[in-house]
């Protein structure tokens, strides 16, 4: 094993127990306050109680005989500087990433705080063999190897494992837990922006359109992952295929078998504790919500692609934080190592004592509430499409014409607007707009935002989605419906492409990502239907400047039978085109207290993230 003296990414910004988030007069640097952590049993990560030795090119073999490439951090004396004798726990993360904004290193905190850290190259990336396997089953049994192998075989090792992840890796820890089987060593796992059943719905491809967040893979994917054959080769045939309109652009064999739903129930059957960790503002928020219910519905015997239902009962087991920030950021290491020591080493933290596991921030009323199911609400509130958005009976008829163009060209956009709610109102779940809707040609492409819009005329974005027409068949078992039969959250067969008849009317159900949003008094909605997204968006050579969920172009299959279209949105009796929202009174559920905690952290630059300008966006709950 070879050792290194200094790798750490807290090396610059320890906190500190005395000032909460000030500016060190001599630097640059931020330093943070010890703060009390959610449970009621005072709970805090303190300082550290240990230093560190790294030690680099650990070589863990897998069943097949690939070797895996590690490095590993043991905790030291913090007087000597000498290794500590003794066994500890071990916190692992299964990494396919190379760098960020900076070089992805070995995270040291948790060493510092009594558990050996163990940072393992997946498969095909860095200086481990094989090819790239991104969350097949393959890579869960490599999970499961990486596992057995630290809890047996690690010098040091107590046989108790963590697993934590952020992004693709998060994604991989879940498969992990979903394969490593029942009695297994790993005790917990905290998983952050990611989910399940995310990339072929929202990440990579949307509403059977291939995203933003696509195309920026393609254009930088080898810069994330490393130059490697095995990531090269991944990364040209993932694209190729997904941009030309084969196999990976829909829900067949590979996306089937990959981050599907059904992995609530192996990860369930296994026992194993799950923290799910994301934000409202994400590129896989849908994702992470789906995880959850996937989840609580497992535990609790029903169907992990429906939605949870009123008064269903709920494992502490399976929590989940949605904060109002982006992806990669709002996270704490202080909150993952109480997780840790919670289900690692049994101590009575209080969080797991919870009957609330839902812990969200309400945007809009920039509120921190809990929540035991999503949604809560047994019937859709819908507006329905004429001149406006209305409630109740809209006996008024018609259509208005939207083509296939940019959104600021003539006829590129529609906007539909409610009637300010006098007494506000709570948005908590689902979000769908049933469209009745005919095309010129075979296709049809609906994008929609929905906005909240003040008395002002300020607006802010609540929610998006996407779909295209040839790809309107749902996948019953996981749509969600509301007791009247609503389709509120619609989800994509994606199976195979139906085409359309030219003129003749069909339904659509288009699937905006779920929220928890606070209406304020006075307020309306407003309901802004595309067809394209704004070039503005990309670059000179047509490459998206931000990682987004929004669609951006057509694979090459696509575009044969959308160039060209010109459609009619159809409102009234015979064609009821409605936004369909799981809607409560206003600041329905009561808010919990909040704060900033001890150790904040972004993965994005994987380091105590400094002070946020909008502070309230970056507090956490304090009560579960």
């Amino acid at each position: 094993m070879k050792k290194k003296e200094q790798n750490y990414a807290f090396e610059e910004t320890k906190p500190d127990t005395s000032i909460l988030y000030t500016e060190n007069e001599n630097s640059n640097e931020y330093v943070y306050k010890d703060r009390t952590y959610p449970g009621g049993k005072g709970w805090k990560p303190g300082s550290a109680k240990y230093g560190f030795e790294i030690g680099e090119d650990v070589k863990i073999p897998m069943d097949d005989g690939i070797i895996l490439n590690a490095t590993v951090a043991y905790p030291t004396d913090l007087k000597t500087g000498k290794r500590i004798e003794g066994k500890f726990p071990v916190v692992i993360e299964h990494m396919p990433y190379e760098r960020f904004s900076v070089p992805i290193k070995i995270n040291t905190y948790f060493t510092e705080h009594g558990y050996i850290s163990l940072f393992v190259r997946a498969r095909g990336t860095g200086k481990s063999q094989g090819e790239v396997q991104f969350l097949s089953p393959r890579e869960g049994q490599d999970g499961k190897n990486i596992i057995d192998w630290a809890a047996i075989k690690l010098e040091g090792s107590d046989g108790r494992i963590a697993l934590m992840g952020c992004s693709w890796p998060g994604v991989i820890a879940l498969t992990d837990t979903a394969y490593v089987g029942k009695n297994s060593p790993l005790k917990a796992v905290v998983a952050s922006a990611s989910g399940l059943g995310n990339m072929h719905t929202q990440s990579w491809i949307v509403g059977g359109m291939p995203s933003m967040s696509m195309w920026q893979f393609k254009a930088i994917g080898t810069q994330l992952v490393g130059e490697t054959p095995p990531v090269k080769k991944f990364f040209e045939d993932v694209s190729d295929s997904v941009l030309n309109g084969g196999d990976l652009a829909y829900e067949r064999e590979y996306w089937s078998q990959r981050e599907s739903l059904s992995l609530a129930n192996k990860i369930v059957e296994n026992n194993v504790p799950v923290l799910l960790w994301a934000g409202w503002k994400d590129i896989v928020e849908t994702g992470t919500v789906r995880a959850y219910t996937a989840l609580q519905n497992a535990y609790a015997g029903r169907p992990v692609g429906q939605a949870m239902i009123k008064g269903q009962k709920t494992s502490s087991r399976y929590q989940i934080i949605m904060g109002g920030w982006a992806h990669g950021k709002g996270l704490d290491m202080g909150l993952l190592l109480q997780w840790f020591d919670t289900w690692v080493k049994g101590e009575d933290t209080g969080i797991q004592n919870t009957e609330t596991p839902m812990h969200s921030f309400e945007l809009g009323t920039n509120r921190w509430i809990n929540l035991k199911g999503f949604t809560e609400v047994e019937k859709a509130t819908q507006l329905k499409f004429g001149n406006n958005l209305t409630l109740g009976e809209n006996s008024t008829s018609g259509e208005n014409t939207l083509k296939y163009a940019q959104p600021d060209e003539k006829g590129g956009k529609l906007i539909y607007t409610s009637k300010p709610f006098k007494d506000g109102a709570t948005i908590s779940g689902a979000i769908s707009a049933t469209i009745y809707a005919k095309s010129n040609n075979q296709n049809i492409v609906l994008i929609g935002h929905l906005y909240d819009v003040a008395p002002d005329g300020k607006e802010e974005l609540i929610t998006r989605g996407a779909m295209i027409g040839s790809l309107r068949e749902l996948n019953k078992d996981y749509s969600w419906v509301d007791k009247n039969g609503v389709v509120i959250w619609p989800w994509l067969a994606l199976k195979k492409d139906s085409l359309l008849n030219p003129n003749q009317t069909y339904k659509f159900d288009l699937a905006l990502a779920p929220r928890q949003y606070g209406i304020k008094p006075g307020h309306s909605l407003k309901l802004e239907i595309t067809t394209q997204t704004s070039k503005k968006l990309g670059d000179e050579n047509g490459i998206p400047l931000t990682n987004d969920t929004e669609p951006w172009g057509l694979t090459k299959t696509q575009e044969k039978t959308v160039l060209g279209g010109e459609y009619k949105i159809l409102f009234g009796e015979k064609a009821p085109s409605t936004l369909n929202l799981s809607l409560l009174p206003f600041k329905y559920f009561k808010e919990v207290k909040s704060g900033k905690l001890s150790v904040p952290w972004t993965e994005n630059a994987r380091r105590i993230q400094e002070p946020e300008g909008d502070s309230v966006i970056f507090t956490l709950p304090l009560e579960w």
